[in-house]
């Protein structure tokens, strides 16, 4: 046993205490650097919980689904006036005001939406002119629906 003076062993004593304290300071440090890596609930944690994948890059956390820009996709295709078997115009389906806020209704042209009608015998091909209104008031655009077709989807081109 190694004997110290008073003034040095309180010194060593000292030195003792500090040398615990960064131990136990450091360990503390690591178990929340750990938890904070691996989320709350350690190893078990989910990986939609992990707070910061490592090996996803910016890139592939930005990036959305779906086609290229510019792609032209491979629905059905339209057809005009003069590919078309009928045409028919159809009258707007609002009045001249607003069914909302009662303002007048701007007219806003025409909108043609293509539509393969089937007959029992053979394929009839029908082309609707539908007028748009719009309300400069509310901003919002009306527009009667073709008579027996779907709503609009994003695979048929108009």
């Amino acid at each position: 046993m190694i004997h110290y003076c008073e003034g040095c062993f309180e010194k060593q004593r000292k030195i003792d205490e500090l040398t615990e304290e960064i131990k136990r300071l450091k360990a503390k440090l690591r178990y929340l650097e750990r938890r904070e890596q691996e989320g709350y609930f350690g190893s078990s944690t989910p990986s939609s919980k992990v707070p910061f994948k490592a090996n996803a890059t910016e890139v592939n956390q930005r990036k959305q689904g779906g086609a290229k820009k510019g792609h032209c996709g491979h629905g059905r295709q339209g057809f005009d006036e003069s590919e078309a078997d009928e045409v028919v115009s159809l009258a707007p389906e609002v009045g001249e005001r607003c069914p909302q806020c009662g303002g007048l209704l701007e007219d806003r042209g025409t909108e043609k939406r293509s539509v393969m009608d089937t007959l029992p015998l053979r394929a009839k091909r029908v082309l609707y002119v539908l007028p748009k209104r719009y309300c400069p008031r509310c901003g919002r655009t009306f527009q009667p629906r073709p008579p027996g077709s779907c709503p609009t989807t994003s695979w048929a081109i108009n």
